[in-house]
């Protein structure tokens, strides 16, 4: 990884991102996120709610989903922004 080579003063935070950075390249990972996003798909409409205790719960879920599915990102983010702050 290009990181490395940048890298942060504290060792044990840029190794904590690089282990998730690297957890998000796996085929794995794109399995579940494919898995997660037909998920919502299908969860993300009414049909079957029939209370709003339903649709909230209905809602959390959804809410979950989306924050699984944006995490390499907002790592990605994240840890491009420390780079940043380190290296100034």
């Amino acid at each position: 990884m290009a990181e490395a080579n940048v890298g942060l003063k504290d060792r044990d935070l840029q190794a904590y991102y690089e282990a998730l950075l690297a957890l998000y390249a796996m085929p794995g990972w794109q399995c579940l996120v494919d898995d997660l996003q037909k998920i919502y798909e299908t969860g993300n409409a009414l049909e079957g709610v029939s209370t709003v205790e339903e649709l909230y719960f209905r809602k959390g879920q959804m809410d979950i989903i989306k924050m699984i599915v944006a995490q390499p990102a907002v790592t990605r983010a994240a840890y491009d922004i420390l780079l940043e702050d380190d290296n100034a």
